[in-house]
């Protein structure tokens, strides 16, 4: 076990690694065999691997703040920002993009310019499919980004509770008004408006065709306009990243009943939050990352900082811009060699993991390094000239 040397949640780390863990599994199981189909010899499959997502999002909610007390101005945010994310994924980028041209991995080749599309991160915006589909949560990342940036200027910090809480609100509106609307009855908040079928069926990209029929065709252009910004305000998942900030100001400055029924809340919101998925399944696992992130910030989840877990959650990020199409020419590549598809899996696993350790500390640690230098340099100058 390690050894606490810092105020650093050590745990948030292992949460990390495991919930990327878990969403390869899930990607290499279920989500292979819904695309491809697993032989019989695949016994298990790991379905709940993809709430890994939910874990990202509630632990970006968390960290946010500890980003902003140490930011001095907008660019520095920025900077450290595009610093910590745009290397290790332009090269994600690249040997995806080769690795699944070379392979012709059936439904994932997109053209060169698509590809240098995804280089903003923000493709979706601009109808460009993703070189690797796990990109999507990156755009939702941003969109947070930006949201708090715009509370930080603003100078809301002090006020982020309740600026939450009105966002939370705003995001349950609009959350349940979808999902009311798939059962017909979203009339009881805004009669005559039709939900577009793609935000129930198209999870997790928008359907941006309609947008951008809707900007030019008439009455169309407000529904055009309300689909983008429930995209902008990720109106689906407010509720994660609400809930992780509340728990970091709960590690601040202790468990209030207003607090409490905050997290209540967000919880709740999870069961309409999705309009694709409308069982309880997905709010029990929420409910239960919320617990445990809780009970890690009271310290009691101390026995979990083992060295491998704490390792996968250095890695965590390149292994989940790394693994899935990746994965995908592996195991259909050992199928065509008639070998056991679970060693297939065993194997893709291993490779994805060395090929994510060896992008985060050959690209993406080397040049987080170098552009904060670099920009600490500028700075310096700046103030000279000043």
């Amino acid at each position: 076990m390690i050894n606490r040397t810092s105020d650093r949640l050590l745990e948030l780390d292992v949460f990390r690694g495991l919930a990327a863990l878990g969403v390869v599994f899930f990607h290499y199981t279920s989500q292979y065999s819904t695309l491809f189909q697993h032989s019989p010899e695949v016994k298990y499959y790991f379905g709940m691997g993809r709430h890994g997502v939910e874990v990202f999002f509630l632990l970006s909610g968390f960290v946010i703040l500890i980003t902003l007390e140490r930011t001095k101005s907008c660019w520095d945010f920025i900077i450290k920002r595009f610093a910590r994310l745009y290397p290790a994924y332009w090269v994600a980028i690249a040997l995806t993009f080769i690795i699944v041209a070379i392979a012709k991995l059936p439904g994932q080749q997109v053209s060169l310019w698509e590809a240098l599309g995804n280089l903003t991160m923000l493709q979706e915006f601009f109808g460009i499919p993703h070189v690797d589909p796990v990109y999507w949560t990156l755009k939702v990342e941003i969109c947070f980004y930006i949201i708090m940036l715009v509370i930080f200027q603003l100078r809301l910090l002090k006020h982020v509770e309740a600026v939450m809480t009105g966002w939370l609100v705003l995001a349950l509106f609009y959350s349940l008004k979808t999902y009311l609307a798939r059962w017909g009855v979203d009339g009881i908040f805004s009669p005559g408006v039709e939900e577009t079928t793609s935000l129930f069926l198209n999870f997790p990209v928008l359907d941006y065709n309609v947008i951008q029929m809707g900007m030019t065709e008439g009455t169309g252009s407000i529904q055009g306009i309300r689909d983008l910004f429930r995209e902008v305000l990720i109106i689906k998942y407010a509720h994660l990243f609400v809930a992780g900030l509340i728990l970091y100001r709960i590690k601040q400055y202790g468990f209030s009943l207003r607090r409490g029924l905050i997290l209540l809340v967000c919880i709740l919101a999870q069961r309409v939050a999705y309009s694709w998925e409308t069982s309880w399944e997905t709010t029990v696992y929420v409910a239960v990352f919320i617990g445990l992130l809780y009970l890690a910030i009271q310290g009691y989840l101390s026995f979990i900082n083992l060295k491998p877990l704490i390792f996968l959650g250095t890695v965590s990020y390149t292994i989940y811009l790394i693994h899935q199409n990746l994965g995908y020419v592996i195991i259909r590549q050992f199928y065509q060699y008639n070998i056991n598809p679970n060693l297939s899996i065993i194997f893709a696993i291993c490779v994805s993991i060395t090929l994510a350790t060896l992008i985060t500390f050959w690209v993406e640690q080397p040049a987080n390094e170098w552009i904060r230098k670099k920009y600490k340099e500028y700075q310096s100058k700046a103030a000279k000239i000043a």
